[in-house]
């Protein structure tokens, strides 16, 4: 797998030679799951196009997009030098590398997202010797402190009583937004080499509900037997907890 030529495009961003071959050297050192994993393993926080095989590349193909556009426009352009801007398309680069975390004891990989990740992939950005000598440790401590804060106010889970950080200088900033937005399921990102695949939608007199107090039971029939809940539903498709319920269909 040749690593560093499923970035050729988002590399020939980078202006600066230093940074381009640090950012070179780093993906070769990625874990390979992240180069053919997707970007979200249940599905239900990223669009389609940053599902399936090579879905987390996609995604973060999508991040670095949205940071160059952002770039292309006076405002932006004026707020960061050209070694800044250089830093963000790397820390978007690299914001990921470690979704499925650092190896277990027996070697092998988790198959799932790691909560941590966004640690895990800025204390190796840090701290990696292989990493030694290619980049000035200061734009090394730019690049880990943009990725451990990339998850911005998501910074908490349930599960965890691990705090991520949260964005603060600019850089952490746009890092954060563009991987937000490569992450909305109602923004469509364009691949050349990508069709998204056609969902089948069931027929509105066999679709089945999956959630709530009618679980299990036909839309038509629910429809028929408590339009009250019917009404309730439309009225509150956007909001909590229905809206995380949606999520899951």
């Amino acid at each position: 797998m040749n690593k560093t030529e499923l970035f050729k495009a988002e590399l020939a961003l980078i202006e600066d030679d230093d940074i381009r071959s640090f950012a070179q050297k780093s993906l070769e050192l990625l874990p390979d799951y992240f180069f053919t994993c997707a970007a979200s393993s249940s599905g239900m926080y990223h669009p389609q196009y940053a599902l399936g095989e090579q879905g987390l590349v996609r995604h973060t193909k999508a991040a670095i997009r949205f940071a160059n556009h952002m770039f292309n426009i006076e405002q932006s352009d004026a707020e960061y030098i050209t070694r800044e801007k250089d830093l963000v398309i790397v820390s978007l680069m690299l914001h990921d590398g470690w979704k499925h975390g650092d190896k277990k004891p027996d070697g092998t990989y988790r198959k799932t997202t790691v909560f941590e990740h966004p640690q895990v992939a800025s204390d190796w950005i840090r701290n990696c010797e292989d990493l030694n000598d290619w980049l000035p440790q200061e734009d090394r401590d730019i690049m880990a402190d943009a990725v451990a804060s990339h998850m911005g106010q998501w910074n908490t889970q349930k599960r965890s009583t691990f705090a991520l950080q949260k964005p603060q200088s600019k850089i952490q900033k746009i890092v954060h937004l563009c991987d937000y937005l490569a992450s909305r399921k109602d923004i469509e990102v364009l691949f050349s080499d990508y069709t998204t695949p056609e969902v089948e939608i069931p027929k509105l007199e066999d679709y089945v509900l999956t959630f709530g107090k009618h679980s299990g039971e036909k839309l038509v029939d629910v429809a028929k037997s408590d339009s009250g809940y019917i009404a309730w539903c439309k009225e509150n498709m956007t909001r909590e907890p229905m809206k995380s319920l949606l999520k899951q269909l």
